[in-house]
């Protein structure tokens, strides 16, 4: 039998609530489905890294299509309408979505830390096949943690005091616990390692920038034309000028592109030999100077912005879902200590971070964001 108690909502409580609720699901619903779009009618957005975010969507999407609906129809019908198989059935899809939303939080975590971290690594390891293999064994780790109420460690029933089908961690405490190790703990020990190695990185990044341009003195140039005196001829300084120009320019392209990450020291070893002998000629000293400044610059903002948003979508799932979190534990080892409003509000909450992601990556990503305008106000992009 289904767990049924006293914790109903009342008729104003049940109005308000779905209402609440089919404002996050149609807002969630929309934005996913915007990145979709985005993402699959912007050949640059089209990149590996990129698809393991879509991995992230698809799960926010299932929740807005599927999990939230059904949630609204349960708190307007102040109870569960449907069979007691049924509400396994959702119970488990509320679970599954969870805990794939946590996967591919770790396994975007580990893409971008290879990315900034290890740069030289990033095309042998996120190669077609196995970024599949990836999103695969985050899909397929999911079901099995998913599955063990299925088979009567714990179960799936109707939870009233927050209206949905979810896990009665009541019947197996144990069951909780190990969910908490192996969905929360494990993961996100994962991503702050994660994160922490990826905000030293950018300092690091930041410090060399602030030497090299420190040290990029007269003297400096000096000593890179007695090493490289030979290097050009004074007829081909021109040809070798734009050979470095147009490695700049592609270096640039590839940091900004998301799938081959050039970090800053990562850039000045690919030019920097080719760039102490264009410094021979001082006429074009300034110019190169000029244009490997930007590339430094662009990599290392390239660097913070990726690092931030990654650390500020790990945030966000945290601070909507921990509530949720201490509401479990609330109900399995002290019932009567908070209040329906209390559990049904950590629901809401945690639902609610289905839609925000695709705001996060519209406003801290500026190839999403131009994506928005061109699907959603073309005329904007037409009169930049």
């Amino acid at each position: 039998m289904m767990n049924q108690t006293e914790d109903r909502p009342t008729v104003v409580e049940a109005y308000i609530e779905g209402s609440l609720l089919s404002l996050i699901s149609v807002t969630a619903m929309f934005g996913n489905l915007s990145m979709w779009l985005i993402i699959c009618r912007t050949r640059d957005l089209r990149t590996y890294t990129n698809y393991f975010i879509l991995s992230l969507s698809l799960a926010d999407l299932f929740v807005a299509v599927v999990n939230m609906p059904v949630t609204v129809i349960t708190l307007f019908m102040r109870g569960w309408i449907m069979s007691d198989s049924a509400c396994k059935v959702f119970g488990y899809l509320n679970m599954l979505t969870l805990v794939t939303s946590v996967m591919s939080l770790c396994n975007i975590s580990i893409n971008r830390y290879i990315m900034v971290c290890r740069p030289i690594h990033f095309k042998s390891i996120y190669t077609k096949w196995k970024s599949a293999a990836m999103i695969a064994a985050c899909f397929g780790t999911s079901v099995l943690l998913s599955s063990p109420p299925l088979f009567g460690w714990a179960e799936y029933s109707f939870i009233q005091i927050q209206s949905f089908c979810f896990c009665d961690w009541t019947k197996a405490p144990s069951y909780a616990f190990f969910m908490i190790g192996t969905c929360f703990g494990i993961p996100f020990s994962v991503m702050t390692v994660c994160n922490i190695q990826i905000f030293r990185r950018v300092r690091a990044s930041k410090k060399r920038v602030s030497a090299f341009n420190k040290t990029n003195n007269d003297e400096t140039l000096t000593k890179h034309q007695r090493k490289t005196k030979n290097c050009f001829s004074s007829n081909d300084d021109h040809d070798k000028m734009f050979v470095v120009s147009k490695r700049i320019s592609k270096e640039m392209s590839l940091s900004a592109s998301n799938e081959l990450y050039s970090a800053v020291d990562e850039v000045t070893v690919v030019v920097d030999g080719e760039t102490a002998c264009a410094f021979n000629n001082n006429e074009n000293h300034k110019t190169l100077k000029k244009e490997l400044r930007k590339v430094r610059q662009k990599a290392r903002a390239e660097e913070i912005r990726l690092a931030t948003a990654l650390a500020v979508v790990v945030v966000v799932f945290v601070i909507c879902w921990l509530p949720y979190c201490f509401s479990m534990l609330i109900s399995i080892y002290n019932p009567l200590a908070a209040p329906r409003a209390f559990h049904m509000g950590t629901l809401l909450i945690g639902y609610a971070n289905s839609c925000c992601n695709p705001v996060i990556y519209g406003v801290m990503n500026k190839k999403f964001a131009d994506g928005y305008h061109r699907l959603y106000c073309s005329k904007c992009i037409r009169g930049r």
